[in-house]
């Protein structure tokens, strides 16, 4: 509705403001007497008026009518020629021009029509072109062609459209692949729990059924078989926890208890909860630390969670007689804390998978699993490391340790903001 009465209203503006001017230029170029002014300024009004009403009319009802930019640019073109002509012959009967000046004036008039007209057809083709390439990229688009662009030309709107377009299309080619690798993602993640999931089921379901059937009816087997049942249940319900974890983690839906801590205390703890299991598995455990406190903003169950993680990796990956150490130290501005093993390492083509959800392809730490089927983690578990690190707005990575085997090093900053 507000469009509807703009228009007419800008119409008026337009003809008062052209009007004005005729009269400002009739006076000072001119000299134009009072009277003269006065009926120039009824002339102009009265033929502006008829003009616009008439070539709006014009405009309106074919471009209604017509399918084409290139046509209803001609359109626009013709109706101005036409107010020309109008106005040429109601000035021409008020000044009484003879027929000869006058059909002089019409030949000319003619002439600049037909170059007017030729321009209008030519820009009107470029600007149909144009319209066709986005209207051809937007149907590629749409049938799934995310490759469709357009070749933008020029700085004027369709350019700045075709820019846009290609924007968009970039946009969602993005996040189709995205979605793309979501999904496959998926798929691998349930494959991957499904099959972590059917071991320890079918291993608790035949040992159940075992006892149930008194096929183990000695109390010494049974309480065996009990423990094995109760270690297989530990094991789905620490890999349950840690997907729940994970989805918390890439949803972005995990809510940090930051406060100041020092990281040579989480250490300590650390290798404290784990000093007894490296002893049973013949491996020493070592820290260093500087005598000055490394304090960061963190959650310190996550920490915990996050070192217990990366310990629980060295020692499944470290033989009897190897060792582990757990530094930390300060480094331009941040903090950076390392878990070293002895174990057989971790190749450079394989550093950056080690991250990945579920993933235990790399074949000389495998070999320690197979010896030690126990041993063997769940593959959430850097996964989970990766991302507590980055929640906390840090860096996780692994290289070759000095020991000779995996080091995983983690770089939180020193002042963190707590959110």
């Amino acid at each position: 509705m507000n469009r509807v009465l703009l228009r007419p209203a800008l119409l008026g503006a337009t003809l008062l403001l052209a009007v004005c001017a005729a009269l400002i230029a009739a006076e000072q170029l001119l000299g134009a007497p009072q009277d003269d002014l006065v009926q120039l300024a009824v002339f102009l009004s009265a033929s502006g008026a008829v003009s616009l009403l008439l070539a709006g009319s014009i405009v309106g009802w074919t471009s209604a009518r017509l399918g084409t930019v290139r046509s209803r640019v001609t359109i626009v073109f013709l109706a101005g020629l036409l107010v020309a002509f109008l106005n040429v012959l109601a000035t021409s009967a008020l000044m009484f021009l003879s027929g000869h000046d006058l059909a002089l004036l019409f030949v000319l008039l003619g002439f600049s029509g037909a170059i007017s007209v030729t321009f209008a057809l030519v820009f009107g083709a470029t600007l149909a072109a144009q319209v066709r390439s986005l209207s051809r990229a937007a149907e590629r688009l749409a049938e799934g062609d995310l490759g469709a662009r357009v070749d933008p030309r020029g700085q004027d709107e369709l350019a700045r459209l075709g820019v846009a377009f290609n924007n968009m299309a970039s946009r969602l080619e993005l996040a189709f692949e995205r979605q793309q690798a979501l999904e496959a993602s998926r798929r691998e993640l349930v494959a991957a729990v499904s099959h972590d999931l059917r071991t320890p089921l079918a291993t608790t379901r035949a040992m159940v059924e075992a006892v149930d059937d008194g096929v183990v009816a000695e109390p010494s087997e049974v309480r065996r078989y009990l423990r094995l049942i109760n270690r297989e249940i530990q094991h789905l319900t620490r890999l349950i926890d840690d997907l729940f974890e994970l989805s918390q983690l890439e949803c972005g839906a995990l809510e940090l208890d930051l406060e100041r801590i020092d990281v040579r205390a989480i250490l300590a703890e650390t290798k404290a909860a784990y000093e007894a299991q490296a002893r049973e598995r013949g491996v020493h455990m070592t820290t260093a630390v500087p005598v000055h406190a490394l304090p960061v903003n963190a959650d310190p169950l996550r920490m915990d969670r996050l070192l217990r993680n990366l310990v629980d990796n060295a020692l499944r990956h470290t033989p009897a007689g190897g060792q582990i150490e757990l530094r930390a130290f300060a480094t331009n501005g941040s903090v950076e804390l390392l878990v070293n093993d002895s174990g057989p390492g971790i190749e450079e083509a394989e550093r950056e998978r080690v991250f990945d959800r579920f993933y235990r392809g790399e074949p000389s730490r495998a070999r320690f699993e197979r010896l030690d089927p126990g041993a063997a983690g769940s593959g959430l578990g850097l996964a989970i490391a990766r991302g507590v690190v980055e929640a906390h707005q840090g860096q996780i990575w692994v290289e070759t340790s000095v020991l000779g085997g995996a080091g995983f090093h983690i770089r939180l900053p020193r002042q963190q903001a707590v959110r």
